[in-house]
């Protein structure tokens, strides 16, 4: 026979119980759990609206500060590439060529003492030296000893052992203007070299003062490039220019270039126009734009017929940025002289249904690129633009205290009151579940006192039977 306990075990689990009636009562925290998530989805939707929006101030920002010339980029080309190098053309505004002629090349100051025998001691005989070494606008006094300590007294210094002390003192007080070297020509012989690490007339070596064994050794030094050839020489559209160095940027206004070899023939250095890059800026400018339009309209969809919807859908001034630019960018500067670029459409720009903007038009826009680009310019700086009308529209959201910061702080209250309710609910939960257990615990503990009485009355009435 079945006991009462055995039958209640048969037909349902304690912790089946227990489990079942908390995660009943667990819909409360769940229902928060899946708010806070929504909350969440929102947050990180504002940070990606916030950030399209950042990225198209920046590039209005760009493209209306003047010093860039956005909109009137320039490419270089030289009709030899061996003979001069364009490094940046970043400050012209006009298109030119330039003839240039390069006669010679700057070069560095090599100064080269005569060979002498490593092993010898004749330099010693002089005596200790002393010489003022100037380059550029440096000038340190240099002194070389010429004899040695070896214990048993001072011996003389062999001439090699001068001429690599007085290498190391150069590279000492010289090492970012000079570089001095003891050179092992053969088996036995050596020979002492110093040169200038910039190259030009100012960076030239000068000796004075020499002393004993250094007036030996200067005095008799070679200059393997003559004072006079130092500097670069070249000729540009008939004007003779020199120069300390082959990097040469004060020549023309807004040309930097290199000297790479001296032929004596005339090449060409040409700027034109760069419409493909002054076009790239106008799409990165279009691209920017309808990154924020795109963005605001994913995370704001309805879907009428399954009722799905974008994270910041309910937030009606997130919206209405995104309608609000379709509105400004098809309006017309009222500042811009007539017949001037005064809005997108003169450039050849349209815009779709959905508000996206694209090029329609790309013959309209290459001719104002290649003839009117300033107008471009004017239209972007402009006062009265529809560009000055976004930026202070995506800058009400974007700033500090703006839209976007205020909703986020809204939503970031809403986690933390969240927090604290799932918080709560989990207290809750933690003794509810301890209640039901012990509830069970004594529902146990009766069935077992129901048990043993049960088990009691069946022997007795047992016993009876037999009597």
């Amino acid at each position: 026979m079945a006991t009462i306990s055995s039958l209640f075990a048969q037909t349902s689990s304690y912790e089946t119980f227990v489990t079942q009636l908390v995660e009943v009562e667990s819909q409360k925290k769940l229902r928060y759990e899946s708010d806070k998530s929504d909350v969440k989805e929102s947050i990180t939707a504002i940070g990606k609206v916030s950030k399209a929006i950042t990225d198209f101030e920046a590039k209005i920002a760009e493209f209306t500060d003047a010093s860039n010339n956005s909109f009137e980029q320039f490419t270089s080309t030289v009709s030899d590439s061996q003979i001069v190098k364009i490094n940046s053309i970043s400050a012209l505004d006009r298109e030119n060529t330039f003839n240039i002629t390069v006669d010679r090349l700057a070069k560095k100051d090599v100064a080269l003492d005569g060979t002498r025998t490593a092993a010898d001691t004749d330099l010693a005989a002089f005596g200790d030296g002393e010489v003022t070494l100037t380059i550029g606008d440096k000038t340190e006094t240099i002194n070389v000893v010429t004899t040695k300590d070896e214990g048993s007294g001072p011996v003389s210094m062999t001439n090699q052992e001068i001429l690599e002390a007085f290498a190391t003192e150069i590279a000492d007080k010289f090492g970012d203007e000079a570089s001095a070297n003891v050179f092992n020509t053969n088996s036995t012989d050596v020979q002492f070299s110093v040169q200038s690490l910039e190259t030009g007339f100012d960076n030239r070596i000068q000796w004075s003062g020499a002393t004993g064994v250094l007036a030996e050794i200067t005095g008799g030094m070679t200059e393997l490039v003559p004072d006079s050839e130092l500097d670069s020489q070249f000729t540009i559209d008939g004007v003779t220019f020199t120069r300390g160095s082959n990097n040469v940027d004060d020549a023309i206004e807004g040309l930097d270039f290199t000297l790479l070899d001296a032929t004596g023939t005339q090449e060409q250095m040409t700027v034109s126009r760069d419409i493909a890059a002054s076009k790239s800026n106008l799409e990165d400018f279009i691209k920017a734009y309808n990154e924020v339009n795109e963005t605001i309209r994913e995370r704001t969809f309805i879907n009428a017929e399954t009722g799905n919807k974008g994270p910041l859908q309910k937030y009606r001034s997130v919206r209405n940025l995104s309608s609000n630019l379709r509105q400004t960018v098809i309006l017309g500067a009222s500042g811009i002289p007539s017949g001037n670029v005064a809005n997108f459409s003169d450039l050849g720009i349209t815009f779709e249904n959905d508000g996206e903007m694209k090029i329609d038009d790309s013959d309209v826009l290459d001719d104002i690129l290649q003839n009117r680009p300033e107008e471009i310019a004017a239209f972007f700086m402009d006062p009265t633009s529809p560009i000055a009308t976004m930026l202070a529209m995506a800058e009400s959201y974007t700033k500090s205290d703006g839209i976007l910061s205020s909703l986020e702080d809204s939503l970031d209250d809403k986690v933390d009151n969240l927090d604290r309710l799932i918080e709560r609910e989990e207290d809750y939960l933690t003794k509810y579940e301890e209640d039901q257990r012990r509830i069970f615990n004594e529902l146990d503990a009766l069935l077992e006192e129901g048990q043993q009485q049960f088990d009691q009355v069946t022997q007795f009435a047992a016993s009876s039977f037999y009597y």
